[in-house]
């Protein structure tokens, strides 16, 4: 049986989110025992609480999955057969949420419990609207195509079971040239889908995030909330390595503009105070760490010729070019036409 190592919250994939995959094969006319094979477990097993599959094993129950049904539409009918119960807690918190907004923050905050290869960013859009950026651990291909699928539209069905209605004022954004099965998935989801978008997003209008889920409680909220907030406290305490390195490798993964050190503590689950003494205790700063990741960010940016310094100063969140080549200099000793010229030579 496969279960996770040291404690229940140790990072995985959830069995019984398998176990659905399975259900969802079924419908479809297909015999699940081959990705059961596959894995070497038995449906019992993936029912078990604690049961959690590492990465590496979700990704082969996906590849099995997509295998059967040549991946012809599997990701959104996932979606569809997902119940915002099976998130145990976290359903439960969504659920009784006093707004959507307030539902999907919580879904944000605590979405590693249940989707550890997933994040999802919030970005502010100028027609009062919001966009829910979706990005993944797995490299390009089907199995990715399948998650991003699955996930975004499994946040369109998690909206429509929080209002009992159809999400008037959503909308769906993929990026990509739209698949064999986007007239299907087109007819199966509620609200407007559009292909050759310049992100993978759930685009929400103010009205709709206002809205009041049907089931809000502010009793069960607070219970649910205190219980998610305990899982992911231990859950985060559980993660291998020390806390600058973890920070490192947040701010690495993250795109301008990068999150100033209250939001990375929050991200961590620990206080700011916690996360400077950490910091403090090897000799670091967090503005420090910012610009090793700005440095890095930068570095990428300007060997695209295309782009002009001003262009990757702004990428970067520098309204003033000038304060971004004097950046560049302090972190390489180069300046960014100099960097291009190929001084590159003598970088470590």
């Amino acid at each position: 049986m496969v279960i996770s190592g040291r404690s229940w919250f140790t990072p995985g994939i959830p069995g019984i989110y398998v176990v659905l995959l399975c259900d969802v094969l079924k419908e479809l006319g297909h015999d699940p025992a081959p990705l059961l094979r596959a894995l070497d477990l038995r449906r019992d097993q993936l029912l078990a609480p604690e049961c959690r599959l590492p990465m590496d094993r979700a990704n082969l129950a996906a590849e099995a999955g997509l295998a059967l049904v040549g991946g012809a539409g599997l990701g959104f009918r996932y979606a569809k057969a997902m119940r915002i119960t099976l998130h145990g807690p976290l359903g439960l918190l969504a659920l009784s949420s006093p707004t959507l907004d307030d539902g999907l923050d919580a879904a944000r905050r605590y979405l590693g419990l249940r989707a550890p290869f997933l994040n999802v960013e919030r970005e502010l859009l100028g027609d009062h609207r919001q966009a829910l950026c979706f990005r993944t651990d797995f490299g390009p291909g089907p199995v990715r195509s399948f998650v991003i699928e699955s996930m975004v539209i499994g946040f369109v069905y998690m909206l429509e079971q929080l209002m009992e209605a159809c999400p008037d004022g959503a909308e769906v954004h993929f990026q990509g040239r739209p698949p064999a099965h986007a007239e299907a998935l087109r007819r199966a989801v509620p609200v407007p889908v559009h292909y050759g978008q310049p992100r993978d997003a759930l685009i929400l209008s103010a009205d709709l995030l206002a809205a009041r889920p049907r089931l809000a409680d502010p009793q069960a909220e607070a219970l649910a909330r205190e219980q998610c907030e305990l899982e992911f406290r231990r859950w985060r305490a559980d993660q291998e390595g020390p806390l600058p390195e973890r920070i490192r490798a947040a701010l690495r993964d993250q795109d301008a503009p990068l999150p100033d050190l209250a939001e990375m503590a929050e991200r961590l689950a620990v206080s700011p105070r916690t996360l400077k003494r950490h910091l403090q205790q090897a000799g670091l700063t967090y503005r420090q760490l910012q610009d090793e990741a700005r440095y890095h960010q930068a570095k990428k940016l300007l060997t695209d010729r295309a782009l002009r310094v001003s262009e990757v100063a702004y990428a970067l969140g520098y309204n003033d070019v000038a304060n971004f080549s004097r950046a560049f200099k302090r972190w390489s000793g180069k300046t960014p036409k100099g960097y291009r010229q190929g001084e590159t030579r003598n970088e470590p």
